[in-house]
């Protein structure tokens, strides 16, 4: 199985996720791809399997107002044409620092139908970290989320 994970941080929380979320695939022999949501093109995604993604909470709690996700992971899951994923599993995540990351998975995984993709994993997790409104590094989240991160990733891959 071939795997990427793309996430968009601008503090360096929603990278741990991925990372934690990777740690647990390896438990099952898959080893993703990590990358940023800027340094991919959605043609990139026909080599991959399993796709998940990862957003911070940008004011995902004033649904139905906003998504809640980040701006450019937004604009490159927009950019991924309709059916472009037929026949791939994906799934979502969050990190927030505030209220709404659950808002911002269900957005996420909204996407990724739309571009044809069948979402294996729903709800995918949201994790506590961060300051809300905060352009720096505020407190990690905690073990308990480390681990819920880290068996998202194995379940994902159990069967794969």
């Amino acid at each position: 199985m071939k795997a990427i994970i793309i996430y968009y941080t601008k503090t360096g929380h929603t990278l741990d996720a991925a990372r934690d979320i990777a740690a647990g695939m390896e438990k099952n022999k898959v080893t993703p791809e990590i990358k940023n949501s800027k340094e991919i093109k959605y043609g990139e995604l026909a080599g991959y399997d399993l796709i998940l993604v990862g957003s911070p909470c940008h004011e995902g709690s004033t649904a139905p107002l906003r998504s809640g996700i980040a701006r450019p992971l937004e604009l490159f899951l927009k950019s991924i044409p309709k059916g472009f994923l037929q026949g791939k599993s994906a799934a979502a995540f969050s990190v927030n620092a505030g209220l709404g990351a659950k808002n911002t998975v269900k957005s996420l995984e909204k996407l990724l139908k739309q571009a044809g993709a069948v979402v294996v994993y729903s709800p995918g997790p949201a994790v506590r970290a961060g300051i809300p409104l905060s352009l720096w590094r505020g407190p990690d989240y905690n073990s308990k989320d480390k681990d819920k991160l880290q068996r998202f990733g194995s379940e994902i891959t159990k069967n794969k």
